[in-house]
C-alpha cells in the first residue's frame, strides 16, 4: 500500500513537471539526430558532436516543425515522426521504446492489456477534448500506475518516451519491476497537441 501511494504521488508530481515543460515549449530531449546541414560539421571537434547533437535535439523539441524548417533544415520534424508510417504508427513506436528500455534495464516487456487500453483511450480522448492534463484518480485508486504526457505533434515516439525517462516519477513507472501489463491511449487536440496516457498494471 505504501508503494502504491508513493507511486501515485511521484507520478502526479512528475506529470505536472513534464506537462509544464512540454506545453510551454521546453526542454524535452529527443534521440540524437544527424546534425542539420546548416551546422558546419567539419568545424565541430569529434568529442563535442554528442553535446551538439543533444542541443540540436532540445531545440527541435522546443520548436514547431515549420519554425525549424525556417532556420535552414530540410527535416521538418523528428525522424521518429517521419518514420511512423514505416514503423507501424505512434502507438507501436511508444510500446517498442518502453519495452526496449525495460529490457535494457533488466525488466520484462509489458503484456498488452485490452481493458487498460480502453480506459487509457477514453481518458486520452477526454484530456484532448478539454486540453488539460489531469490524472484518472479512479484508476489510480484501484492501484494502477499512470504516465501522461502532452506535447506538440512534432514530438514522436522517441521524444515522448524520452520525456518520461527524464522525469523521475514517470521513469519510476517505466522501470517498475512489478508491472506486468500496460494499456495506452493516444488522442489529438484541435490545437495541435498529442496526448498520451499509458497505464500500468501489476
Amino acid at each position: 500500500m505504501i508503494t502504491i501511494m508513493r507511486n501515485r504521488l511521484t507520478t502526479s508530481l512528475a506529470t505536472i513537471a513534464v506537462t509544464s515543460v512540454t506545453l510551454l515549449g521546453g526542454a524535452g530531449v529527443a534521440a540524437a539526430q544527424p546534425l542539420p546541414s546548416f551546422i558546419p560539421q567539419h568545424l565541430i571537434p569529434a568529442h563535442l558532436v554528442p553535446q551538439v547533437d543533444g542541443l540540436v535535439s532540445q531545440v527541435r523539441a522546443a520548436l514547431p516543425p515549420e519554425v525549424w524548417a525556417g532556420v535552414g533544415s530540410s527535416e521538418m520534424a523528428y525522424q521518429d515522426v517521419a518514420g511512423r508510417a514505416v514503423a507501424g504508427g505512434l502507438r507501436e513506436g511508444i510500446i517498442r521504446e518502453i519495452d526496449s528500455y525495460r529490457i535494457a534495464n533488466g525488466r520484462g516487456a509489458l503484456a498488452p492489456n485490452p481493458e487498460l487500453d480502453r480506459e487509457a483511450q477514453a481518458w486520452a480522448d477526454r484530456l484532448a477534448a478539454r486540453d488539460e492534463v489531469v490524472h484518472n484518480t479512479a484508476l489510480l485508486g484501484r492501484g494502477y500506475g499512470e504516465n501522461i504526457v502532452a506535447a506538440g505533434i512534432h514530438c514522436g515516439a522517441v521524444c515522448l518516451v524520452d520525456l518520461w525517462k527524464n522525469s523521475p516519477g514517470h521513469n519510476e513507472n517505466l522501470l517498475d519491476p512489478g508491472y506486468r501489463s500496460a494499456g495506452m491511449g493516444i488522442a489529438h487536440s484541435g490545437n495541435g497537441k498529442v496526448f498520451v496516457v499509458h497505464n500500468f498494471a501489476y
